[in-house]
């Protein structure tokens, strides 16, 4: 009965995912690899950052810093007729949206997430893609196992990823919000955090199904610099399959564009633009949405991560 017994395997354990997480947490930031993707982070949220307030603050010198302030151009330019019909065809969304991102709440830093949210899935490669492969070429995971289960080793390093990526929103989040106060000036304190952390939000449920299809990937590779490469080709071509797919259609077939905006919806960049919408319900949906993708590409890795050779 104790032979019996000593062969059935653990369940996974809550409290094993957990330590396995803080552990990799601390594991990245002593080997470097959590303070350069901090820093990935941090340079591509204020280059965003500059690539908008550096031009308004051209136009003051033009225009005189009497006659005219970062204030009075961010409200004039952004929230211009041209800038919402540009807003509303980059996230393909109806006048109303566009409105609520540029005229109901902070403009400048609508137009910041929205850049950003573009980048999110390329820059989660950078923090991710070694979440197993390292310790695989290694045959470092033996040891572990010897205490814990692979369900555990494979959940905990994913957990310890995200964590690890929401720690870098949030410092790249506040840098940016406090740029754009001081800066700008042109927003009242309340609205603009309430904006950022509305926009922390959106970063933090985009970037959790391209960790989790690193985590993927990553099971499968002995390399983590194939890994890399392999999580940025995929995050890459899947998306020129699909405009690819869309221009086909659209010109060999006569298929209006409009409704072929479907097909993004089959992976979570489709669904990006909709964690910053006025409407709770779309929100929640895309939320949801963001939520099934990184189960399913959760259950496909933690399938793989089962049945590979250690």
């Amino acid at each position: 009965m104790e032979t019996t017994a000593a062969k059935v395997p653990r369940a996974w354990s809550p409290q094993h995912v957990w330590i396995i997480a803080l552990y990799s947490m601390r594991f990245a930031l002593r080997t470097g690899g959590g303070l350069i993707f901090l820093l990935i982070f941090l340079t591509m949220g204020l280059s965003v950052a500059a690539i908008f307030i550096t031009p308004l603050e051209k136009l003051v010198k033009m225009e005189g810093a009497e006659s005219m302030t970062d204030s009075d151009i961010s409200v004039t330019i952004l929230e211009s007729e041209k800038v919402v019909e540009a807003v509303q065809w980059i996230t393909s969304s109806d006048s109303a949206q566009s409105e609520y991102l540029l005229r109901e709440n902070p403009a400048l830093l609508s137009a910041i997430l929205l850049i950003l949210l573009i980048a999110i899935p390329f820059m989660t490669c950078f923090g991710a893609f070694n979440q197993t492969s390292g310790d695989i070429a290694t045959r470092g995971l033996r040891y572990l196992l010897l205490r814990t289960e692979r369900t555990n080793i494979f959940l905990g390093r994913f957990v310890g990823v995200m964590l690890f990526t929401l720690l870098s929103a949030v410092g790249t989040m506040l840098v940016i919000v406090l740029y754009v106060q001081f800066k700008v000036g042109a927003y009242t304190g309340a609205g603009l955090w309430l904006w950022g952390f509305q926009g922390l939000i959106a970063i933090f449920f985009l970037s959790l199904p391209y960790t989790a299809i690193c985590a993927w990937f990553s099971c499968m590779l002995d390399s983590p610099f194939g890994s890399l490469t392999i999580c940025l080709l995929f995050s890459g071509f899947s998306l020129t399959l699909l405009y690819a797919l869309k221009l086909t259609l659209t010109g060999s077939m006569n298929v209006d564009p409009e409704s072929l905006g479907w097909l993004f919806k089959t992976m979570p960049w489709g669904w990006k633009y909709e964690l910053l919408h006025g409407s709770l319900g779309v929100r929640l949906t895309a939320i949801l949405a963001m939520l099934g993708f990184t189960a399913a590409f959760l259950f496909l890795g933690l399938r793989h991560f089962n049945k590979r050779d250690l």
